[in-house]
């Protein structure tokens, strides 16, 4: 009877060991927080009507004509990359701000415009989020040259326009970690 014990228990163990998926940290994937209780949103993160709320109370439709979707490659300044999941702005980028800032300084009819993107990895809402704070960082950088907040708009696009379904080191999903500094007329 001790014996069938034993077997039963040790196959019970490997039965629920075998289940698990993984011991791993979780993957950028796996970016909605969840909690032991089971909450889908412990820590109050913003939700997609939040975050629209929040980018338009910035006053991003005060752009007029401006259109995210299709910026003409002339109007870029400059483009500033990221690492994966990062959003401080990286020392080998900074000297392009540099010269946009002083592209900006020269040309004080000209808006700036601050369009960030993520690649396709994690949650709509994570990437907005992330995509906002590289702005944000590219922002703040300017501010420090010169080029105040009140010159510079911020659009938060996530993962609009990445490249699905590539590899996070693919040089596609490289090029989808940016912020692209947009000239705009006032």
């Amino acid at each position: 009877m001790k014996k069938i014990i034993t077997i039963a228990s040790l196959a019970f163990s490997l039965f629920f060991l075998s289940a698990c998926d993984s011991l791993d940290s979780p993957s950028p994937l796996d970016t909605r927080a969840t909690a032991a209780s089971g909450d889908i949103n412990p820590d109050n993160l913003p939700g997609d009507a939040d975050m629209d709320a929040g980018l338009q109370d910035r006053g991003i439709n005060g752009l007029g004509a401006f259109d995210p979707d299709h910026i003409n490659p002339e109007d870029i300044v400059c483009t500033v990359y990221f690492g994966f999941d990062q959003y401080a702005v990286a020392a080998n980028e900074r000297g392009k701000i540099k010269q946009a800032a002083d592209y900006y300084s020269a040309n004080p009819g000209y808006k700036v415009v601050l369009v960030g993107h993520t690649d396709w990895y994690g949650t709509e809402e994570y990437n907005m989020l992330l995509s906002d704070k590289r702005c944000k960082a590219v922002q703040d950088y300017m501010g420090s040259l010169g080029i105040g907040p009140e010159r510079s708009e911020v659009i938060a696009r996530g993962e609009a326009g990445a490249t699905m379904d590539v590899a996070k080191n693919s040089p596609e999903a490289k090029k989808d970690r940016r912020v692209d500094v947009v000239k705009f007329k006032q």
